[in-house]
């Protein structure tokens, strides 16, 4: 039929159907909504922040240990236990196991 509906796979145009948007019309609404993004930071969020400015300004190097260390080596004051350090080796193999 010339100038009816036309299907076109199966779907036929709907007509009329939308009125109120073909006069250009915008709905009404009652009341504005206005909100704001907002974020809240937790306080243990807070403490590791605060921490890992702590921890940052910690020196890699401890001198006073450094120090302690040299000065009972050379006085020949320095003892070493090898179950301490058995114990400290097979440790930390395990841990880059586990890592």
């Amino acid at each position: 039929m010339i100038g009816g509906p036309i299907k076109i796979d199966g779907v036929a145009p709907t007509t009329g159907l939308h009125a109120e948007k073909s006069l250009g019309k915008a709905p009404e609404r009652s009341e504005e909504v206005i909100t704001k993004d907002q974020v809240t930071v937790s306080e243990a969020a807070k403490n590791i922040s605060r921490l890992m400015v702590e921890v940052s300004n910690i020196p890699d190097i401890r001198a006073d240990k450094v120090e302690e260390l040299k000065n009972a080596i050379n006085a020949g004051t320095y003892e070493v236990k090898g179950s301490e350090i058995a114990g400290k080796i097979i440790k930390e193999a395990l841990v880059d196991k586990l890592v």
